[in-house]
């Protein structure tokens, strides 16, 4: 008979088989690689409680880890699909979860890099050092899940989630808002996790919208970019970065066709995402004018 660590956690002793895979396998957890293993049941619980799983679930998991938070993926839901970028962990899920068979398929490499399979629900202890691209690339899948639930580092999660006139309220903001109702639904201290990160972490949850077909387009993320490149100046200002891609004789007219925009005079950061939509409209408009 295989011999593995799972019935601590079966215990709910998540402390002790964190120690034990660390030592038996002599773990070294990577900071560079956002390794951080939680060690509180109650981690595990809120998000368990937030994604609610069935059994017909099909779950995709970003950063298997040593397989904690797996493990009760797979009492409740039909399949995992669990994504490790570090060979040596994804190893170790293998075997500490050969009984599990078929309903767990362990993908070692890049998640960012990689095709992913249709899901219903996406369910992550997401490494911090990805939460940017992460979001990114959710926006960019095409059958992307109904739920997300992640844990992110508090002053990411308070971006993603920030509403217009928060001083958090960011390119990401906006962006991720057209495609996912975000909200903060949990905060963790940092001895919930080991090691232990030097912030605190939220459990953030996601529920998927359909965004406009203008949002998808490339330059609207690059529009975004420079329209927050100075968040607290007038839009007007922000947006005369693109001068320099017109003609010297016309430059004169596009910043005349800047003040007629609708919310020219406005900080970017008091812009409501459908308002900021339709700036975008506009500033198509005059730019092709």
């Amino acid at each position: 008979m295989r011999l593995t660590f799972l019935h601590l956690l079966a215990k709910g002793n998540l402390k002790k088989y964190t120690t034990a895979l660390i030592q038996n396998y002599a773990i070294s957890p990577r900071k560079s690689w956002g390794q951080n293993f939680v060690v509180k049941k109650v981690v595990i619980d809120d998000i368990l409680s937030e994604a609610a799983l069935n059994k017909e679930d099909r779950i995709v998991e970003v950063g298997g880890g040593i397989g904690t938070l797996t493990y009760f993926l797979l009492q409740n839901c039909q399949k995992v699909f669990s994504y490790e970028l570090d060979p040596i962990l994804s190893s170790i899920i293998i075997k500490e979860f050969f009984e599990y068979g078929e309903k767990l398929k362990v993908i070692s490499g890049d998640f960012l890099k990689l095709k992913i399979p249709v899901h219903h629900k996406l369910i992550s202890n997401l490494p911090y050092g990805i939460s940017s691209p992460f979001i990114k690339k959710m926006t960019q899948i095409e059958k992307r899940p109904e739920t997300i639930v992640i844990t992110l580092q508090r002053e990411f999660a308070d971006h993603l989630c920030a509403k217009p006139g928060d001083p958090n309220y960011s390119r990401i903001s906006v962006f991720s808002s057209f495609f996912f109702k975000f909200e903060i639904t949990k905060t963790f201290p940092p001895h919930f996790f080991t090691p232990m990160p030097h912030v605190h972490s939220c459990l953030v949850r996601g529920t998927k919208l359909e965004p406009p077909e203008e949002v998808k387009r490339k330059d609207f993320f690059i529009f975004l970019t420079h329209l927050f490149c100075r968040k607290h100046k007038k839009v007007r200002n922000n947006l005369q970065v693109y001068i320099k891609q017109f003609p010297r004789d016309h430059r004169k007219l596009f910043r005349k066709e800047l003040d007629k925009l609708e919310f020219h005079g406005n900080q970017p950061i008091n812009l409501s995402p459908k308002e900021i939509l339709d700036l975008f409209q506009q500033f198509n408009e005059i730019s092709i004018y």
